[in-house]
């Protein structure tokens, strides 16, 4: 059995405008059982519908929102559930969290990149998607400072350019690119 520390973790965060590219992505992507996929995706406190239901069946990826507690495994994807936190732990578990939002955000992308970084995981890449507001630029900038690969949409094609200029202000990624062509940066980052 693989050490949880050792489960290639690609966090995706997103808010308007990022999901229908962000589950586009997921049924293009290959199975990796080595890898698990972490959406930070902002939503409403109480949904209709769950993002699992919406997201839809995905090939062999096992897809559920995360309990408090709940060890990482590879050939997932986990979802930051509506109204908390998502937190990565250096024991390879997810914590949850109801600190206040940040940036009015709960679950906030910021939160889940920077407790990468506190957690020191050995083998992660981060990606930010369209959206409204600056959630995700701070945890972006410090997971590439920490030396984790990173990436950001493309402002010309997001749907709402604020969240990628705003990490583009910050630093320049490892890659930039348009969401038809995120499944090779995914790659890219896992086979590195």
């Amino acid at each position: 059995m693989v050490e949880k520390r050792e489960v290639f973790l690609w966090l995706i965060g997103g808010s308007a405008g990022s999901f229908n590219p962000i589950r586009s992505f997921l049924h293009h992507m290959p199975y990796y059982p080595q890898t698990a996929i972490v959406l930070c995706l902002h939503r409403m406190r109480n949904p209709r519908v769950g993002m699992a239901e919406a997201i839809g069946h995905l090939h062999d990826w096992k897809v559920c929102e995360p309990d408090d507690k709940t060890q990482i495994q590879g050939g997932y994807v986990y979802i930051a559930p509506a109204d908390y936190h998502l937190l990565v732990e250096a024991g390879g578990y997810f914590s949850l969290s109801v600190e206040e939002p940040v940036h009015f955000s709960r679950p906030s992308i910021d939160v889940l990149l920077e407790s990468v970084v506190q957690a020191r995981w050995k083998r992660a890449a981060a990606a930010l998607f369209s959206g409204a507001n600056k959630d995700g630029a701070r945890g972006m900038y410090l997971m590439h400072r920490a030396g984790y690969f990173t990436a950001v949409q493309e402002p010309t094609d997001a749907d709402i350019r604020t969240m990628p200029e705003s990490a583009l202000l910050l630093f320049e990624p490892n890659a930039r690119f348009k969401a038809a062509d995120f499944v090779q940066v995914c790659i890219q980052a896992i086979t590195l």
